[in-house]
C-alpha cells in the first residue's frame, strides 16, 4: 500500500509539474525528492516494521534511492532527451522499472530485519 501510495503520488507530481512545462528531468527530481520522504516513513513505519537503529537504515535507503534516482535519470534521458519520447508515458514505464528495484533493495538490504544493527 505505502508503495502504491508513493508511485502514484510521485507520478500524480511529475504529470501535474510536466502539464504546467517543466522538462522531464527538473519534474523527475521533485516528484522522487516527495517520494523518498513518503517511502521512507511508510516503509520503515508500516511496510517492514523496522525498528533498528536509524542513521544505517537512513544510510541505506539514500544509498538505495540515489541508485534509483539514477536509474530514472538515465531512462528519461535515453527516451525523452535523445529519442525525443514524451516525458509523461516515459515516466509510467521508468516508475514501474524504479518501483521494482527500490522495493527489493528495502527488502532485502535497507529494512532487512536481523541486520545485526543497534536497536533490534
Amino acid at each position: 500500500m505505502v508503495g502504491l501510495i508513493n508511485n502514484l503520488t510521485g507520478y500524480g507530481i511529475f504529470v501535474l509539474l510536466s502539464l504546467l512545462g517543466s522538462a522531464a528531468i527538473p519534474a523527475m527530481t521533485v516528484s522522487y525528492g516527495i517520494g523518498m520522504v513518503i517511502s521512507f516513513v511508510g516503509n520503515r513505519s508500516w511496510t517492514f516494521s523496522h525498528r533498528a537503529s536509524f542513521v544505517p537504515a537512513v544510510f541505506r535507503f539514500l544509498t538505495a534511492n540515489a541508485v534509483g534516482y539514477g536509474v530514472n535519470l538515465a531512462i528519461l534521458w535515453i527516451f525523452v532527451t535523445q529519442l525525443g519520447l514524451a516525458q509523461i508515458p516515459v515516466q509510467l514505464f521508468a516508475t514501474a522499472c524504479v518501483a521494482v528495484c527500490t522495493f527489493l533493495a528495502m527488502r532485502l538490504w535497507v529494512f532487512r530485519t536481523g541486520r545485526g544493527d543497534a536497536g533490534e
